[in-house]
């Protein structure tokens, strides 16, 4: 949108005034800015026409070439009553806002030594006027604050830009991790049932979800305090981490549960997976203090089919962790929806 305005603003702006010149038939600089009016439109169709990132950098790169060969041909000829040279103020904020910090620096760096090479060339052979030796002093002197307070502003624009799209994914982070675990809280894991909903949909290919509760954690609460308890909640989720598959997730689903997500997986592959996390924290003493503490995780496990809806799957799973409980804790248990 920027790219366009200032191209529109440089087209009219100098079309105008190639107009202006052509009345008052000063042709060399009527063409000089008629030409740059013709740049400044080609830049901008460029954009619209390919709509692409690359188209952008060409685009982007047509107006700041034409704006410097313009403002150098202005400075050589004098412009109109030699006020030429004081189109040079447009350069910096332009430059930098385009350009960025580095590239800007580097480029108005360029521009000034070009410009300075032009108006200090001995006996002025490479301008077309006359300028005193106070006006060019004068002139590169304001044109270098100028590109200063520009690059300042732009380098402290950036570092708020950064700032706060570092605070943005914080925030978001926080908004979708459990603060203890840090695993996915159930914001977070939502938006991973999302995309396998999608993908199930276009696809037709089957996930499995599962939902896993520590066994007798309100005897570990009671028996350690909630501190230690804590503690046990994130090794257990560590545990449960380690051990699943590159492309499969867990969240912590509230309290001492945990909600598990395998992407493309039936149910007889997740029951594979489910059996391998609940032999792991069986086998796997966790030291508390020095002393080791054996914890045991039940699961109930769905899968999940065009025929399932999400909401019918997490209940179904959810009633088949309460079966394994009643059957004696620390096993899998499948759940599957009524006929």
């Amino acid at each position: 949108m920027v790219v366009n305005l200032f191209a529109a603003v440089g087209m009219s702006l100098t079309f105008v005034l190639g107009l202006r010149a052509l009345y008052a038939q000063d042709m060399p600089l009527a063409t000089t800015l008629l030409a740059a009016s013709v740049v400044f439109a080609l830049s901008q169709r460029v954009q619209v026409h390919f709509a692409s990132k690359r188209a952008r950098l060409i685009s982007i790169s047509l107006l700041l070439s034409c704006l410097m060969l313009l403002v150098a041909i202005l400075v050589v000829s004098g412009g109109n009553a030699l006020t030429g040279p004081l189109w040079m103020y447009l350069v910096p904020p332009v430059t930098m806002f385009f350009a960025g910090f580095v590239y800007g620096l580097v480029t108005l760096a360029g521009f000034t030594l070009i410009i300075a090479f032009l108006l200090f060339y001995p006996n002025d052979a490479l301008v077309m006027v006359s300028y005193s030796y106070e006006f060019k002093t004068r002139l590169l002197y304001s044109f270098l604050t100028v590109s200063f307070l520009s690059a300042f502003y732009e380098y402290s624009r950036h570092q708020s830009y950064v700032t706060a799209l570092y605070l943005s994914e914080q925030f978001e982070k926080q908004a979708s991790q459990d603060p203890l675990t840090r695993l996915m809280n159930r914001r977070g894991i939502q938006s991973i049932l999302d995309n396998e909903i999608s993908r199930l949909h276009r696809s037709k290919t089957a996930f499995t979800i599962a939902i896993a509760d520590i066994d007798k954690f309100k005897n570990i609460n009671d028996t350690l305090g909630h501190e230690l308890g804590d503690e046990v909640l994130k090794r257990v989720a560590n545990i449960f981490v380690a051990r699943l598959r590159g492309h499969d997730a867990v969240a912590r689903w509230g309290g001492e549960e945990f909600l598990f997500v395998f992407p493309e997986t039936k149910e007889e592959d997740a029951l594979i997976v489910l059996e391998s996390l609940r032999k792991t924290l069986a086998d796997s003493p966790i030291i508390i203090d020095g002393v080791p503490l054996n914890v045991t995780s039940s699961f109930g496990f769905c899968e999940v089919t065009g025929d399932t809806a999400l909401s019918s799957a997490i209940s179904i799973a959810d009633k088949a962790l309460y079966a394994a409980k009643h059957q004696g804790r620390n096993q899998v248990c499948a759940g599957r929806p009524s006929a």
